[in-house]
């Protein structure tokens, strides 16, 4: 349950960005006047958009029908720490533009886990079950054990038939943009320059923990 504060602040954050404000001036303007705490300003940075561009997104946006003999591409932490927070009980939010994201924070600073394992598991047999023709999962090598996370993700392809790869890159969401016809990620940045995209870790939160699911979209 979201307290009448945040709510306000939703409310006068979408009026600022429909009149073209800065987006995180007006997080911090309406974070101090209705003094949200940083899990609240999290919800607003991440959940809150203009019509305009929550429209754009929603277009861009496909069902994960829509992978099947596709080339596949992840944005590797983007879309496994969401998953883990599904796991972990901690808050999703369906989002403005039709996206489920999470509010961790904690990408730069991400550990694997028996956690990451389980949402690796998920999320490739979620794969495995629409068939995209390759997938290529790609983790932001700055991060601490990137490279192990790849390599168990390989192995977690191969031993499930899943053809594809998945590699530690300097920057993964431009690795991501340019391999698949279809892109799996909610970065907003990420979002904007692609043409395709579907958001694997919602449709598990929806399929396995849709009471989870705190929506944004209709405040």
């Amino acid at each position: 349950m979201l307290r009448k504060e945040l709510k306000n602040a939703v409310k006068d954050l979408r009026y600022l960005l429909s009149n073209s404000y800065n987006r995180k001036g007006s997080v911090s303007f309406v974070g101090d006047k209705y003094q949200l705490d940083k899990k609240e300003r999290l919800i607003l940075y991440r959940a809150v958009y203009d019509n305009k561009t929550a429209t754009k997104h929603q277009k861009k946006k496909k069902t994960v029908n829509d992978i099947v003999n596709k080339m596949l591409a992840i944005d590797g932490y983007n879309v496994i720490i969401t998953v883990e927070s599904m796991l972990t009980d901690k808050p999703l939010i369906l989002c403005d533009d039709g996206f489920i994201r999470d509010i961790s924070a904690v990408h730069g600073k991400h550990k694997p886990t028996s956690v990451t394992k389980n949402a690796l598991k998920m999320i490739i047999s979620l794969l495995k079950e629409f068939h995209p023709f390759q997938v290529g999962f790609f983790y932001d090598s700055q991060v601490s054990l990137s490279g192990e996370l790849a390599s168990l993700t390989r192995n977690m392809l191969q031993d499930n038939d899943v053809s594809g790869k998945a590699e530690a890159v300097k920057k993964a969401d431009v690795s991501t943009l340019k391999y698949g016809e279809i892109v799996s990620s909610s970065d907003a940045v990420i979002i904007k320059k692609a043409d395709m995209l579907v958001d694997l870790a919602g449709e598990l939160i929806k399929k396995h923990a849709p009471k989870k699911i705190i929506k944004m979209a209709i405040i």
